[in-house]
């Protein structure tokens, strides 16, 4: 059986792979029949479904803004985007052209416009 090691799942998605459910499942399940008694904490399956969580939280994040009247975006939504962004990477900040690049420079041309 080739099982990822947890440095694996880790690099998998500061590249920006989604983990997805079932992919987090076949995990846990794989790693039960090799225990015998469940997910390890802090283990592959742990890890993977944790990733995955993140990566959720960030694209509904996401979502919710691209719903948003651009001329509302704030530094506040871009500040909020840029942390789940950065914890769906796995602690990789997001560089230039990523969607918190995006939203910071909405929210910036936001505030120029106010005069904020």
């Amino acid at each position: 059986m080739d099982y990822p090691q947890k440095t694996e799942i880790q690099k998998k998605a500061a590249e920006g792979s989604p983990i997805t459910q079932p992919e987090a499942s076949a995990l846990a399940s794989d790693e039960t029949d090799m225990t015998g008694f469940g997910p390890i904490k802090g283990g592959t399956a742990a890890t993977a479904q944790s990733i995955h969580d993140r990566q959720r939280n960030f694209t509904t994040t996401a979502g919710d803004l691209a719903r948003k009247p651009p001329e509302e975006i704030t530094k506040g939504d871009a500040a909020d985007v840029q942390k789940k962004e950065a914890r769906a990477l796995g602690g990789v900040p997001p560089g230039r052209g990523s969607t918190s690049a995006y939203v910071q420079s909405m929210a910036d041309h936001n505030a120029r416009e106010r005069g904020a």
